[in-house]
């Protein structure tokens, strides 16, 4: 019983981490998003991201994997 209560209590722990990792790496996105956003904008640019896509879809999915792969990256090395 105390084996099965220590290991419910270590998955939650790490459940836990996971998640304040995942919070953690969603904020930082969304600053950095608002961030070059608010850049464009006072660089006069206009960028539509969905007229992007449809223009450069292979573009578009390699540049979505980069960022994946370097946000999970940041968040292994912050966890």
């Amino acid at each position: 019983m105390a084996f099965e209560e220590a290991t419910n209590s270590t998955a939650q722990r790490m459940m836990d981490q996971a998640g304040g990792a995942a919070e953690a790496a969603r904020q930082t996105l969304r600053d950095g998003y608002g961030s070059v956003r608010q850049l464009a904008e006072e660089k006069g640019l206009n960028f539509d991201v969905r007229d992007f896509v449809r223009r450069e879809p292979w573009i578009a999915m390699a540049s979505a994997f980069a960022i994946g792969y370097v946000a999970a990256q940041i968040v292994r090395r912050i966890s």
